[in-house]
């Protein structure tokens, strides 16, 4: 399912006043040439052929899940941001992140971004050494039944999940044109390996047909596009747990903007309209996380950082020059550009509090490689019916182009940032309708007038509704972000239709409305589209 209008303002800040893309210029527009939609109508038709087939194919039963008496260590987390890699014709990009969408039901209450390990899934955490993991060939399993090689195979292969997607896209402003194009297989694998060894593997092939805008930009026919989101083994000893391989990290609380959400990088690579399942990008990492009984803490080190994901030069969101710049190419033994940080969480209740301090890399390279420390703070208040969300983070120092007197082009200067949020979710008692809304405010405290494309206090209010009909089988949301003080509207509706157990299909609209040309945002003013996607899981 797709997920909630609360978790898709993540997708949607990446280029807000305090992402990177808001420093590019604008005011430039470079529509492409618009083609025929008889290509989309084939691609549609052909795959609807294949969806017809695969709803044969019976459903696969979740992982069994084991347990133990002690406190959960952290177990699957859920999907999420996607990679990147190139290969001939096939273009790949490793990183490690998304929150991912495929378990979340649109219009429901956002899943925490604090970086808690899920309790669901496998529990690695109190099992006996000794205990029953996997069934040796031509043994017998845990109730006596013997089980051949087809059953082992079976085993294995039970907690695979697949997913077909197709995805069309269509521009409604002038110059109207066929956006988005593409199909999509999904694979998803979690699974014990032992006792104390688990696997988590989450990997996509994208296709993009011949009129997707990726497609023209890249000029093949179809680009295809190998994306890993998550690849990682995890390990638990007692009440700590370890995992190592690609990952996302996401952390704060606020759903609204990146306050204390800075470890994993973001995809901008199509503004607004990402999907949530790309809107972060992966990167290698080392976590562990403890539980005691002071409450649960986390470490995080990653050797070689990976950074935003920008457009493709000549694609639909390129803004010429503004994406030039070249990511970093890190060494994995250059100790200058290692991250590493720490939080700590309590629980109390239903509420909970965080505090987190960390050295990062700045994930947005357009200015400059900066290094930067984060001490942040998140707090969720629960009363009732009634969610309360608080976050507070200092960073220093960030780096702004500046125009200095004098200087014959642009200089870069620093200045310490301080981000907040406060907001709330509000449920009717015994109604799936929800309310929210946050604020969010960021102060440069360096502040100074030279700055490029950003004034001294930048505000968001971000507001969203939500409701489920016909056995909750039908989700309908509606979200509305406010910026100022260069003055911006970003609304998108969202709905989904379950069909079946399988068969999901999702329409979905977005209207920005852009009133000041200094946004960021403005080159994007008349890009006014609504989304058509078919998913088959099995």
């Amino acid at each position: 399912m797709n997920a909630s209008p609360q978790e898709s303002i993540s997708a949607s800040i990446a280029t807000s006043p305090q992402g990177g893309a808001s420093r590019a210029p604008v005011g430039v527009e470079h529509p492409l040439q618009a083609r025929s939609m008889k290509s989309v109508a084939i691609s549609l038709l052909a795959l609807g052929v294949a969806f017809g087939a695969c709803a044969q194919t019976p459903k696969a039963e979740p992982a069994p899940v084991v347990s133990g008496d002690k406190v959960p260590a952290a177990s699957v987390p859920e999907q999420g941001a996607d990679t990147a890699i190139d290969l001939d014709n096939v273009k790949i990009d490793i990183d490690s992140n998304m929150d991912g969408d495929s378990d979340n039901v649109q219009g429901a209450p956002a899943a925490r971004a604090d970086g808690e390990p899920s309790r669901e899934g496998p529990d690695l955490v109190g099992k006996e050494p000794d205990a029953p993991v996997s069934t040796p060939e031509g043994g017998e399993d845990p109730v006596g039944r013997t089980v051949d090689d087809g059953g082992k195979l079976a085993a294995w292969l039970d907690p695979m999940r697949i997913s077909l997607k197709h995805e069309t896209s269509y521009k409604f402003a002038s110059p109207k044109r066929v956006v988005n194009n593409r199909s999509s297989v999904r694979l998803e694998y979690s699974k014990p390996l032992t006792s104390n060894l688990y696997l988590r593997l989450d990997t996509k092939l994208n296709v993009h047909w011949g009129n997707d805008h990726r497609a023209k930009a890249k000029n093949e026919d179809p680009f295809r596009e190998l994306v890993t989101r998550e690849a990682y083994l995890q390990s638990s000893f007692g009440n700590t747990s370890f995992r190592l391989g690609y990952q996302i990290l996401p952390w704060g609380v606020s759903e609204g903007g990146a306050i204390t959400d800075e470890v994993s990088p973001r995809n901008s690579a199509e503004f607004f309209f990402i999907s949530l399942e790309e809107s972060r990008v992966g990167q290698p990492m080392l976590t562990m996380d403890h539980f005691s009984d002071s409450g649960q803490w986390t470490a995080f080190f990653v050797p070689r950082p990976g950074y935003n994901k920008y457009p493709d030069r000549g694609s639909e969101y390129d803004i010429p020059g503004a994406f030039d710049a070249k990511a970093p190419n890190d060494d994995w033994d250059n100790s200058g550009t290692h991250e590493f940080g720490a939080r700590w969480k309590r629980t109390f209740g239903k509420s909970d509090i965080s505090l987190m301090a960390a050295r990062l890399i700045d994930n947005d390279y357009l200015v400059r490689q900066q290094r930067f420390r984060m001490y942040g703070l998140t707090a969720n208040i629960a009363i009732d019916n009634l969610l309360l969300r608080a976050e507070v983070a200092l960073k220093q120092p960030r780096a702004f182009f500046a125009r200095t007197a004098g200087s014959s082009g642009p200089t870069i200067v620093e200045s310490d940032q301080f981000d907040s949020s406060f907001g709330f979710d509000y449920s009717p008692g015994g109604r799936t309708l929800t309310y929210s809304a946050e604020v969010v405010w960021s102060r440069l405290l360096d502040w100074r007038g030279d700055i490029v494309g950003r004034e001294r206090d930048e505000y968001q209010l971000v507001g969203s509704v939500s409701n489920r009909f016909f056995n909750e089988n039908l989700i309908l949301s509606w979200l509305t972000i406010y910026s100022k003080p260069y003055t911006s509207f970003q609304h998108k509706f969202l709905s989904s239709y379950l069909i079946d157990d399988n068969s999901t299909v999702y329409f979905e609209l977005f209207y920005p409305d852009e009133r000041d040309k200094r946004s960021g945002n403005w080159p994007y003013r008349d890009q006014k589209q609504f989304v058509v996607r078919y998913q088959y899981q099995f």
